[in-house]
C-alpha cells in the first residue's frame, strides 16, 4: 500500500437516478453504476460546496438554560458536561457534503482536566489570604510559560475528538511553534506599530493550518504576503474613514450648541478656563462619554473586518492532501455588522439573545466556507488515534482561550 494519503472525497459521487430535487445521498450507492448524465450528474465532484448549518437559537437556548440550571445546582460540576453538549450542538448541526460533523469527547472525559484546573484556580484566588506579598502574581508569572502547552494540548484534544465520516482530525503543533507564531510574533506585530501585523497573522494562521491533519492527510495553506498586507491596508483605511466620519458627526453637534471656541467648548464639559471641576452642559458630557464607546467599536469593527479578510486568504490558499481545496466568501462589512449587532443585542436583553447571536454568526461562518472534493484518487484511511487528554483543553477553557481552525 503506499504511503501518499489518498483523497477522503474520493467517493462522493452522486447517485445517477432519482428524481430531479430528490435529496442525494453523499457517499457509495450509484458510485460504480452508469453514469446516466455524465458530469452533471456528478454532484458536489469538483465544485465548490458550501457548508451548512441545520441548527436553531431555540434549541441552543433550550441547551444553555438547562445547563445553566444544572451547573447551579451541582456548583459547578456540570461545566464539563454543560461544555460537550454545546460543542456537541454546534459540530452535529454542520454538515459537509450532505454528511454531520462528530463530537467524540465525553463530559467525564473533560471533567478530569476540570478537576484539575478549578483546584488551581481556588489555590490562586486564596493565596492572598496566606499573606504572602506578591504570591498572586508570582504564581501568574509562573504560569505563563505554560499557555503555548495548554493552546497545544487543547487544539490537539479537540481536533482528536472530532471526525467527519469516521475519520478523525489531529493537530500535531509544537510548543516552541506556538510559543513563537501565536505569542511572540503577535507582540512584535503590534510594537511595530502595525507594520509587521499582516506578517504575523499570516504566520499565525498557517502555523495552525500546516499542523492539522485529517486522519493521515495533512493540510497546507501558502498565501502570498502581498495578499495580507493588501488586508492590511484595506482595515487601515476603514478604521481612518469611520474616524473621519466621528470626527465630522461630534463637530456637527458641537458647533450646533457653541461657536466651537476652545476655551467654550472646555467649560461645557465640565471645566473652567483654570482646569477646575464645575457643572458642564449635559449634552457635550454626554458626548464625552460617548467617544470612547464609539472608539471601542469601531476598533472592533476593523478587526472583524481584517480578520475576515485575512481568514477568506488563509481558505482560499488551504488545502488538503490530494488536491481537495476550499474557499472563503466572507464579507468582512457583514460579519463586523453581526458582531457590532450582537455585542449590542446581548447587552440590552441582558444576556438573552447570546444563543440567538451565537448561532447567528456560527451559521454565517459555515455558510461561507466552501470545499471542493475532487475523485482521482482512491479511498482515505484513517489511522485510529487516541482521543487525547482533556487538561489542555480545560486550561483553555480555564483562560478563554478561543482559537478555531
Amino acid at each position: 500500500m503506499s504511503d501518499t494519503p489518498s483523497n477522503p472525497f474520493a467517493n462522493l459521487t452522486a447517485p445517477t437516478a432519482g428524481p430531479i430535487g430528490a435529496p442525494s445521498p453523499i457517499g457509495g450507492g450509484n458510485a460504480g453504476g452508469p453514469s446516466g448524465g455524465g458530469d452533471a450528474q456528478r454532484a458536489k465532484i469538483n465544485r465548490f460546496t458550501p457548508l451548512e448549518f441545520t441548527g436553531t437559537a431555540s434549541q441552543l437556548f433550550g441547551i444553555q438554560m438547562l445547563n445553566l440550571f444544572l451547573i447551579i445546582i451541582t456548583l459547578g460540576v456540570w461545566t464539563p458536561w454543560a461544555r460537550v453538549r454545546r460543542r456537541r450542538f454546534f459540530f452535529n448541526n454542520t454538515t459537509i457534503l450532505g454528511e454531520g460533523i462528530d463530537y467524540t469527547a465525553t463530559g467525564f472525559t473533560l471533567f478530569k482536566g476540570w478537576a484539575i484546573v478549578s483546584l488551581l484556580l481556588i489555590a490562586f484566588y486564596t493565596l492572598p489570604l496566606l499573606g504572602v506579598p506578591f504570591a498572586q502574581e508570582g504564581l501568574a508569572v509562573l504560569v505563563l510559560p505554560a499557555y503555548p502547552w495548554v493552546i497545544n494540548r487543547s487544539l490537539r484534544f479537540n481536533a482528536q475528538n472530532t471526525a467527519w465520516r469516521d475519520v478523525r482530525f489531529n493537530f500535531k503543533g509544537s510548543y516552541f511553534g506556538s510559543l513563537w507564531f501565536l505569542f511572540l510574533l503577535p507582540i512584535i506585530g503590534v510594537l511595530s506599530l502595525g507594520l509587521l501585523l499582516p506578517l504575523a497573522s499570516k504566520a499565525m494562521r498557517e502555523y495552525i493550518a500546516r499542523n492539522y491533519a485529517f486522519g493521515t492527510a495533512s493540510f497546507s495553506s501558502n498565501a502570498g504576503v502581498a495578499a495580507y498586507y493588501g488586508a492590511g491596508v484595506k482595515s487601515l483605511l476603514l478604521f481612518i474613514l469611520m474616524i473621519a466620519a466621528l470626527v465630522a458627526a461630534i463637530w456637527g453637534v458641537v458647533s450646533g450648541f457653541t461657536d466651537f471656541d476652545l476655551t467654550t467648548l472646555i467649560e461645557h464639559l465640565g471645566y473652567d478656563a483654570q482646569g477646575n471641576m464645575k457643572d458642564g452642559s449635559p449634552i457635550f458630557i454626554s458626548i464625552a462619554s460617548f467617544v470612547p464607546f464609539a472608539l471601542l467599536a469601531l476598533f472592533l469593527i476593523t478587526t472583524t473586518y481584517y480578520r475576515a479578510l485575512t481568514r477568506n486568504i488563509m481558505v482560499g490558499a488551504l488545502r488538503l492532501d490530494g488536491g481537495v481545496k476550499f474557499r472563503s466568501t466572507i464579507s468582512g462589512s457583514i460579519l463586523a455588522w453581526i458582531t457590532i449587532s450582537n455585542v449590542v443585542l446581548t447587552i440590552v436583553t441582558v444576556g438573552l439573545l447570546w444563543p440567538w447571536a451565537q448561532v447567528r454568526r456560527y451559521r454565517y461562518m459555515t455558510v461561507s466556507t466552501e470545499i471542493r472534493p475532487i475523485n482521482d484518487l482512491k479511498g482515505f484511511i484513517d489511522k485510529e488515534r487516541a482521543a487525547g487528554n482533556a487538561l489542555g483543553d480545560a486550561f483553555g477553557e480555564a483562560g478563554n482561550i478561543d482559537i478555531q481552525f
